[in-house]
């Protein structure tokens, strides 16, 4: 054995640079997110792409059902019948 010191590992480094670009509707809608929440609309492009946050692929009531958007945060009965319920606003 010899008395060599062990190596030692590289340091990390402490710095990531990341870029998303978010073009057309889902851009829009970031931007409008953004605005209501108070937040930036980089910021939530950032949770977007990494899936901490889900966009509809269209307009809510189009192609996307209300409830399966998340839009109640309550009991499960709460929503039981919203999807018809806005769906007969939407026709309207």
């Amino acid at each position: 054995m010899t008395d060599q010191p062990a190596e030692t590992p590289p340091e990390p480094d402490t710095e990531i640079t990341a870029s998303v670009t978010v073009t057309g509707s889902q851009a829009a809608l970031l931007r409008d997110l953004a605005a209501v929440l108070g937040r930036t609309p980089e910021a939530l492009a950032i949770e977007w792409a990494a899936g901490a946050l889900r966009i509809p692929p269209a307009s809510v009531g189009e192609t996307v059902p209300p409830d399966d958007w998340g839009l109640f945060d309550g009991p499960a009965d709460l929503s039981a019948h919203a999807h018809e319920l806005l769906r007969e606003e939407l026709g309207r």
